[in-house]
């Protein structure tokens, strides 16, 4: 197995286990706070992330400082991406925020060449202002359709170009259950003091907490994939994969929320995901000769 199939399996893990645990608090913050949910679902991967990391040891390493300020800056997009993210996602349709969310390809591809140094020709940029012009269709600015959950979603993608890069840049260096547990610890103190200054707790029953531990246990296999998909292959031949979440977001949005999607959604969708996947079949071209 290569290192480009090795990443796009990682990469199909990330995306299924990451959309499952999204629709659980999607569906638990109906009942109870948000940040309350984020919270609670972070201890269990906290300790979780922290364990694993124990028992590999990967505490043992000592970042230099350029690692640390690269840590520092990828923990920061982590946080981010969730907050941002799970914001949105209270605020519109699971299947239209998802299908937005699918920006992610083509703006972690463009980021690559800008700050990676990473080759991108027209045609590539013309396949991601394409995925653009689908995100627009779907957003649709200055209409209904485009509210504060689009935006959110927006600033979300913009997080993620900032954790892949920075992934990236530390390459193996630094432990993927570290990066995880560091990201995960962060989103729980941050979670947490939001709900101290809302001041807002619900109790929470036996069923809810089984429900948030279960979605913490498949985003703790998504954050681990995630990274290790970012190691390894290339950005642009992996990346089209994210698109995998957009079928599951569909799904579970039709299955537990009742969203039965708008035909223009759809075809927004589908010109993102052509876009997506012309860049992966040009990639395979070119490496091909």
């Amino acid at each position: 197995m290569n290192e480009n199939t090795r990443g796009i399996l990682f990469m199909v893990l990330a995306m299924a286990t990451m959309l499952t645990s999204d629709t659980v608090v999607k569906s638990l913050a109906q009942e109870m706070p948000l940040f309350q949910v984020i919270f609670i679902r972070h201890i269990f991967m906290t300790i979780g992330l922290v364990a694993l990391a124990l028992h590999d040891g990967a505490f043992r390493a000592r970042p230099s400082p350029r690692e640390t300020r690269l840590i520092t800056l990828r923990t920061l997009g982590e946080c981010g991406i969730v907050c941002f993210y799970m914001i949105a996602l209270t605020m519109m349709p699971l299947g239209t925020g998802t299908a937005i969310f699918q920006l992610q390809p083509l703006a972690v591809t463009l980021a690559a060449a800008v700050f990676l140094a990473q080759p991108i020709g027209p045609r590539r940029l013309i396949a991601i202002a394409t995925g653009f012009a689908g995100v627009l269709l779907i957003a649709r600015p200055g209409s209904e359709a485009f509210g504060p959950g689009s935006a959110f979603v927006l600033l979300a993608v913009a997080c993620i170009c900032v954790r892949d890069i920075v992934t990236r840049m530390l390459g193996a260096s630094v432990p993927a259950s570290v990066l995880a547990a560091l990201g995960s610890a962060a989103l729980l103190v941050l979670s947490g003091a939001i709900l101290l200054i809302q001041g807002t707790w619900t109790p929470v029953t036996p069923t809810q907490l089984g429900l948030i531990f279960a979605g913490a246990c498949f985003l703790l296999v998504g954050y681990l994939a995630m990274v290790l998909a970012m190691r390894f292959g290339e950005i642009a031949v992996i990346s089209p994969f994210r698109y995998v979440s957009l079928v599951f977001g569909i799904l579970y949005g039709f299955l537990f929320f009742g969203e039965v999607p708008q035909p223009i959604m759809l075809l927004g969708a589908l010109i993102i995901v052509g876009s997506g996947l012309y860049t992966f079949m040009r990639e395979r071209s070119v490496n091909a000769r």
